[in-house]
């Protein structure tokens, strides 16, 4: 399963980073590689990689699978508001807003308090 989600991770990034030099240059496909290179990106292997990273810390405390859960999820929503949002379709703002609310406060919290604990397990 994880070579094929780094294959799906890869080919999305390679339809990405193509699209948008397709884009720079004005050749045609340019915006659909992109378009369609982020939705695989993000539909596929961003939450293949979430729940992978999730599997991992099954047995570990309930704020990193929070963290993992918050962090992965904001993304995804954010990443998708941003497609319809450069589409022009409905609900792309607020798409954005609610993933970078989810990101702000859901992940950052969980992330710095995780960051704090382990400072302090150092001294």
């Amino acid at each position: 399963m994880k070579m094929i989600m780094y294959l799906i991770g890869l080919l999305a990034s390679m339809s990405m980073t193509l699209g948008w030099l397709f884009k720079y240059l004005n050749w045609k496909g340019g915006g659909d590689m992109l378009t369609y290179g982020m939705i695989c990106f993000l539909l596929l292997f961003v939450p293949m990689l979430a729940f992978n990273r999730y599997k991992m810390t099954l047995g570990k405390a309930l704020s990193e699978n929070l963290e993992i859960i918050l962090g992965f999820s904001g993304a995804i929503v954010t990443g998708l508001g941003i497609i319809l949002r450069t589409s022009g379709m409905q609900y792309g703002s607020l798409l954005v807003i609610i993933g970078t609310l989810i990101i702000a406060f859901g992940f950052l919290p969980f992330l710095f308090f995780r960051m704090y604990r382990k400072s302090l397990e150092q001294i």
